[in-house]
């Protein structure tokens, strides 16, 4: 089974904002690797259970003499994969799973809660696992996979709703500081499609994430280059788009006025949401859209276009113009375009 080519279709189907698609295939992978874990850690259990009876230490010896050993060879028959790559793909995974989730007012409705806050302290254990050999089970920790008739029935909690809160605003500063910062944002959308933006948990993490807007799409650009250059890190890789975020109306972060704005005095805040707002940009856009809006609206604004209709529109042209130039400048260093 090709798990990365299946990811990737259901990456591709992500961007599209297919959410019920993808979904259908990162359930598939998700749900595919819990039940290889599961199967170890069942076979594991079961010759503890038949050959070293009584013997606590013996059978808790066993299984982590020979855990990683047996996960890796599974890993390898199912996925052709070894236990860092398998580890790399269930993150991106797990994290596609819950983007979808989250954006998807189907999938709001069908998963519950506690399986969502679940599985977003399970990708914060992928995410901040120690780097070695054995994160599976630093994830055992967090839950355990049910296996009946070799098939996952369910990924059962560890630890109790209220807990699994505590740790998910505790780890939201770890999550900060890595390529994966975003998830901080997509919980806080999650609670807010499901009416939850008013409790402690959302108040919590909201403070650690800062300004935040409402994401309402989701949409990811794949580089030309993608399979020619190594992956630089985690987020590049799975990400592969340049974003631009726009804050949303109902946010109370103030803002000078268009007439007033001085970019030289503003902040790198205040110049990314006046310029996003000035190009007409919304959402996470690629560098293609950025240069579109700039040109359609330089094309559209341009002193040429008024230059029979009187002195005053041409003023008003040319300081649009002038603008527009100044935000695109912006966006190019910016964003490398």
């Amino acid at each position: 089974m090709n798990i990365r080519k299946i990811r990737e279709v259901a990456d591709t189907l992500l961007e599209q904002g297919r959410y019920d698609d993808a979904f259908y295939l990162y359930d598939d992978l998700y749900n595919k690797i819990w039940t290889a874990i599961g199967s170890v850690q069942n076979g594991l259990s079961s010759f503890s259970q038949s050959y070293l009876k009584g013997s606590f230490k013996a059978a808790y010896d066993f299984k982590n003499s020979y855990s990683i050993q047996a996960l890796n060879n599974i890993f390898s028959k199912w996925f052709d994969l070894d236990s860092d790559q398998t580890l790399n793909e269930f993150t991106f995974i797990t994290y596609g799973h819950l983007q979808c989730i989250s954006y998807s007012a189907r999938l709001c409705a069908l998963v519950s809660m506690e399986t969502v806050y679940n599985e977003f302290l399970i990708f914060h254990s992928l995410v901040l696992n120690p780097e070695n050999d054995d994160w599976v089970n630093n994830l055992m920790k967090y839950a355990t996979p049910q296996i009946e008739d070799q098939l996952l029935k369910k990924v059962r909690p560890n630890f109790p709703e209220q807990k699994i809160k505590k740790m998910i605003i505790e780890n939201a500063e770890q999550i900060k500081t890595t390529d994966w910062f975003n998830a901080n944002a997509t919980f806080l959308d999650y609670l807010f499609n499901i009416g939850d933006n008013s409790s402690s948990l959302y108040t919590s993490v909201q403070k650690v994430v800062g300004f935040h807007y409402r994401q309402k799409t989701h949409r990811r650009k794949s580089t030309k280059d993608e399979g020619k250059k190594q992956e630089q890190s985690r987020y590049e890789s799975y990400e592969r788009y340049e974003k631009y975020e726009r804050f949303e109306k109902f946010e109370k972060h103030s803002i000078k006025h268009e007439e007033e704005f001085d970019p030289i005095k503003a902040t790198e805040f205040e110049k990314a949401k006046y310029f996003g707002e000035l190009l007409g940009l919304t959402g996470k856009v690629t560098k293609t859209q950025v240069r579109k809006k700039y040109i359609d609206l330089i094309s559209k604004y341009h002193p040429d276009k008024v230059f029979d209709l009187g002195e005053e529109l041409k003023i008003l042209s040319e300081k649009k113009t002038k603008q527009l130039n100044i935000a695109y400048e912006w966006m190019k260093k910016k964003y490398s375009i």
